[in-house]
């Protein structure tokens, strides 16, 4: 049970629940694609948004899609990257480099993209942030071929993706990733100096 990444599980479960049941109600199908313009109304966010103190959109925009094939792949890379670092994070590390990463990710997706479509929502913003504080840890761990082919599952077919669609890596991803890094060091600089100690 100790390995059990809870806190991966449930944030997958609820991504999973909260964008199928948005993409029911926007297309009256589960798995139907969402406007972008209609994920406004449904849990989406804007810096506009926030100036309206609707910070509660922090947190829901990362949990409902457009499209819920890729939902489906952040969830499966959401519950990968758990088995892989949150024992060594713990939970609460783990949740807030979800929340933080995601949320700043997703907002400062927002600023590149004119509107109406500048609406941020999605699980990738918050899975680079992850993968970028697996990168830092992976330095830091001996043998860990498991992380390893959860970091090319969950990086590499996200990184080609923004490629092919936008031709270069999507802002907010970078923006999370850098994020993740940080937290990444800072968190593992403190264990090393707590241990010193």
């Amino acid at each position: 049970m100790n390995n059990v990444p809870i806190t991966a599980i449930t944030l997958s479960a609820i991504t999973l629940v909260c964008s199928l049941v948005v993409a029911y109600s926007a297309t009256n199908f589960i798995f139907g694609t969402v406007p972008v313009v209609k994920l406004s109304d449904l849990g989406g966010i804007t810096v506009a948004d926030l100036y309206r103190l609707e910070v509660w959109r922090l947190f829901t925009s990362q949990v409902i899609h457009s499209k819920q094939i890729h939902m489906l792949y952040n969830v499966v890379s959401l519950i990968l990257l758990g088995y892989g670092i949150e024992k060594h994070l713990g939970w609460h590390t783990f949740l807030l480099t979800w929340f933080i990463t995601g949320a700043s990710g997703t907002l400062y997706s927002t600023l590149f993209v004119e509107a109406p479509w500048n609406v941020g929502t999605g699980g990738s913003q918050a899975i680079f942030g992850l993968i970028g504080f697996s990168f830092v840890l992976l330095t830091k761990l001996k043998h860990s071929l498991f992380l390893i082919g959860v970091l090319l599952f969950s990086f590499v077919p996200a990184l080609m993706l923004d490629i092919l669609f936008a031709h270069y890596p999507k802002p907010g991803h970078i923006m999370s990733l850098t994020a993740g890094m940080l937290i990444g060091t800072l968190r593992i600089n403190n264990l090393a100096t707590t241990k010193a100690q």
